[in-house]
This record gives structure tokens, C-alpha cells and sequence, in this order.
């Protein structure tokens, strides 16, 4: 049945839900990666002054990048000034303290913080320090805390926005993951290219078109290039492309060879001192 009452009840409970405007406010991204880039874009079509920070940006990711977004060298820079702060970083631990980025949100980057700031985490629950921010929720220091990654601690504090991890939980999405890794695979096994790894650098030399092709895995340490290209070079190979990424602690090559007889060289190159793997795509 229709109830006249209910309407009415919602209009006057509408001021329990009263919230501020984004419009004009300063949102802080740190991490400019695809989602990064996604959400800093959508922000200023919002009206908001967006600031990012990624020291790491990838060329596409700077080329994706919104004009309107003001890209800051440091951190501390969107700590500072920053209404809203949303984290877009992979979970790293590492022994030094500005290589890694497990529990970067705390209680003295919290301290740089306006008063009454807005944080924002859809990457890793461990990027924060719960007990710190507990602290500062408490104060009125941070007014919101926002996460699709709850834990038993932060679903149970105040002024904190739990909400189920849902960024693929749709039937498009899950198709879309499906050919996504479908097409990573085989574009790895056919062309020796990578996308989207966990330990190493998006790295593509496109279609194999050269008469050989091999990839390295090797150590991200200097010299290993001159290695690489002396080592070929000393077997009467010529070069036709090369491509090298690092990230972190390991670095890939990918080099075509204007040779189809390649198995001296790819011994040779097994034997450096660094590499890890040489495969033979052609």
C-alpha cells in the first residue's frame, strides 16, 4: 500500500544526510597509475583543484593526465595542502623507510595535515597505520576515513566509510578481467612482451617482425646494457631494437636480432652475472 507518511519522513530526515561540497575543494592524489589518472581527471571535471603526485609516472599516464592537475614533486606537498587525500599505491615493504610505502599514512604525515581532512584509501588496508588514524578520527584531526579494504579495527571505528571491495564484482567487469589476461598471456608467449606484473615494468617492443627476438630477466644494476649489446655484438649479431624497463629491484630487455641462429648468444647472455632468465621468442 501506499504510505503518505513515508515521503514525508524522508524529507525530514534529509538533514541527517547534509554533507559539504567538493566544488572547489583540494583533492591530493598520490599514485598517478591508470586509476590514479582516472580518478585526478574526474576530480577537476568536478570542479575540484586536484593535485598529484607520482614520481614514477609512466609516459601514458602523463599523456592521460588532465592539464588541470597540478603535479607536485613531493608528498608532503598534498599532506599540506590538500582537503582530500586519496591513495592510489601498490603495498611495498621494504627496510627503507622511503622506499616503502606500508603504513606511509601516519601519525606524522597525518600531522601534516589540515585539520578536519578527508582520506581516501581503494589500494591496500596496510598503507595505513590503524592505530594512528584511530587517534586522529578520535580528535576530529581526520573527519572521514574511506576504504573498500575494512579490517576488523577500522570497520568498527567512527566517521569511517567501510564499503565492500567491489571493483570487479560486475558481469562486464569479470569478462573484461578474463580476455584482459587472456590477451596478456599470449601477447607474452608470442612477442615476449608484459603488461600488468607484479614484480616488473610494463615493457613492449610490439610484434615480432625482426628474423630473431630474445627477452632478458635480469637485475635492475648498472652496466648490464653494455653487457648485453657487447655480448652480442662479440658473436657478429646486429642489433635492430631494443627495449629495457625497470622497476625497483629487476629490469626486462627485449632485443631483435637481424640473426635466426641465436643459441651461442642467448648462452652467453645466461652467463652474465645478473640475469636471471634469457628466452627465445624467434
Amino acid at each position: 500500500k501506499d504510505d503518505p507518511t513515508v515521503a514525508k519522513l524522508v524529507e525530514k530526515g534529509k538533514s541527517k544526510f547534509a554533507g559539504k561540497e567538493i566544488q572547489g575543494k583540494k583533492l591530493g592524489v598520490i599514485g598517478l597509475g591508470a586509476i590514479g589518472v582516472l580518478v585526478a581527471n574526474a576530480a577537476t571535471h568536478l570542479g575540484m583543484k586536484v593535485y598529484g603526485c607520482d614520481p614514477y609516472i609512466s609516459v601514458d599516464s602523463a599523456w592521460n593526465l588532465s592539464r588541470g592537475v597540478v603535479h607536485v614533486k613531493t608528498k608532503e606537498e598534498i599532506y599540506k595542502e590538500c582537503d582530500y587525500i586519496t591513495v592510489h599505491v601498490p603495498l611495498i615493504e621494504k627496510d627503507e623507510p622511503e622506499l616503502s610505502t606500508k603504513g606511509m599514512i601516519n601519525k606524522n604525515t597525518i600531522a601534516m595535515m589540515k585539520d578536519g581532512v578527508t582520506i581516501l584509501n581503494f589500494s591496500r588496508d596496510l598503507l595505513v597505520n590503524d592505530d594512528d588514524l584511530e587517534e586522529a578520527l578520535k580528535s576530529g584531526k581526520v573527519a572521514r576515513y574511506v576504504t573498500d579494504f575494512p579490517n576488523p579495527k577500522t570497520a568498527n571505528m567512527d566517521n569511517v566509510i567501510a564499503i565492500p571491495h567491489l571493483g570487479a564484482s560486475t558481469e562486464e567487469s569479470e569478462d573484461n578481467c578474463a580476455k584482459m589476461a587472456v590477451w596478456e598471456i599470449m601477447n607474452y608467449a608470442e612477442n615476449g612482451n608484459i603488461k600488468n606484473f607484479v614484480n616488473y615494468p610494463n615493457c613492449d617492443a610490439g610484434i615480432c617482425e625482426a628474423a630473431g627476438r630474445i627477452t632478458i630477466h635480469h637485475r635492475n644494476i648498472p652496466k648490464m646494457l653494455s653487457q648485453f649489446t657487447n655480448t652480442i655484438s662479440s658473436e657478429n649479431v646486429n642489433i635492430s631494437n631494443l627495449v629495457n624497463k625497470s622497476k625497483g629491484d629487476y629490469a626486462y630487455t627485449i632485443i631483435d636480432l637481424e640473426s635466426t641462429d641465436n643459441n651461442e648468444v642467448v648462452s652467453k647472455l645466461a652467463s652474465i652475472e645478473g640475469v636471471l632468465k634469457v628466452r627465445t621468442i624467434k
